[in-house]
């Protein structure tokens, strides 16, 4: 029952139980049970979900997902609650020491936005419509921010539809929009308002993006032999430099040998990365990219980047039975100098977790004596 349970959870982010269409007043019970889960200190640890009334939760310690979800949490506890007589599932995943997420499914039925909105406003909780579909008037899920309860969040509702009679509820924490699956961003817009243009979140996909920009910081072939670090703000990447110089900084934990560094951060329809560019006082020979959350796997960065006219070929390859792999490419074109990239791509089940070491001198780090030449021992 248990493995079936998780299964579903992986699906739908959400669970159900057999039971009756919720009616008018569950919509106030269920506010309740969102704004006591707000009212958590979040994040919560396990054993503080214990905490809501009307909750029954199976034992600890939470369940370790086979797969993570396709938000990141790995963790999972599942529990019950009554609604106006009716027997719901609810499920809280997380980390490992923390909850991040509650879901509940009424089997058939459901409460409606306008219901659910109306009971958290009766509750104290203010709900604003953040995130919809792209065709006005078409079944999909809605988000909604909340303010006024002890923590800000985020409520999803997934109307019924094929294969789930029931509607849906994911409730998050904190002030940022949950991120979008890459085949939800073409579907969906921030722009809900009237009269608003309803864009699209996204019509390319984040590791598109990611690619195009890793080509952008390639080097012309005319010019300087490196970009300087005024140059480097001014490429048209979308990073946010936390400064506008360098400052000095040792990397050596990090295989840089480079002595300045600039840190930033970027996000590209929603997948958001931590930025490191180093080199001397006067010139950027390495920018790195770290990827802060996880995204599913099959998509080929590298792919995009040879699309923009970039020869990618391996030249060395990590170490086998790591936690990441870690495989160098040349990147040559007629119009850019000579770069090398490292692809660090760390698996979860089946998500993925990436980053990038762009060297743009066209240097290697010396060997790992674990290293593999292409052709070698599977590389």
């Amino acid at each position: 029952m248990l493995r079936q349970l998780i299964r579903v959870v992986v699906v739908f982010l959400v669970v159900s139980l057999q039971a009756p269409a919720l009616r008018a007043q569950p919509a106030a019970q269920l506010a309740s049970l969102f704004k006591q889960y707000l009212g958590l200190g979040l994040p919560a640890d396990w054993r503080g979900i214990e905490g809501l009334s009307g909750v029954s939760w199976a034992p600890l310690p939470p369940t370790s997902l086979q797969n993570c979800l396709p938000n990141g949490d790995c963790y999972a506890r599942q529990g019950t609650v009554t609604i106006d007589g009716a027997r719901l599932a609810v499920v809280a995943s997380g980390a490992r020491t923390m909850v991040m997420t509650l879901f509940v499914r009424a089997a058939s039925g459901g409460v409606g936005d306008s219901a659910m909105v109306l009971g958290l406003r009766e509750a104290g909780i203010a709900a604003a419509l953040a995130r919809c579909p792209v065709r006005e008037g078409v079944g999909g899920t809605r988000w909604y921010r909340l303010t006024g309860g002890a923590e800000a969040g985020f409520l999803s509702i997934q109307p019924p539809g094929p294969g789930r009679p029931g509607a849906g509820y994911i409730l998050t924490f904190g002030d940022e929009l949950p991120s979008l699956q890459p085949n939800q961003l073409a579907a969906y817009t921030e722009q809900c308002g009237p009269g608003e243009t309803r864009a699209p979140v996204s019509t390319v996909l984040p590791h598109q993006r990611l690619a195009v920009m890793l080509v952008q910081f390639l080097v012309p072939a005319s010019g300087a032999p490196l970009y300087d670090w005024k140059t480097l703000r001014e490429l048209p990447t979308e990073i946010s430099w936390n400064a506008e110089t360098p400052v000095a900084a040792n990397l050596s934990a990090l295989g840089d040998p480079n002595p300045m560094m600039l840190s930033g951060n970027v996000a590209y329809a929603g997948r958001k990365f931590s930025v490191r560019a180093s080199g001397t006082a006067t010139q950027v020979k390495l920018v790195a990219f770290d990827e802060q959350g996880l995204h599913p796997k099959g998509e080929h960065l590298l792919g995009v980047v040879y699309e923009q006219g970039i020869a990618v070929r391996l030249v060395r390859c990590g170490p086998i039975y790591t936690e990441a792999t870690n495989n160098w490419y040349s990147l040559i074109s007629a119009r850019t100098r000579p770069a090398h990239v490292r692809q660090s791509i760390r698996y979860e089940g089946n998500l993925v977790q990436d980053s990038y070491e762009l060297r743009l001198d066209g240097s290697l780090p010396p060997r790992d004596p674990r290293d593999r030449n292409p052709g070698t021992n599977g590389c």
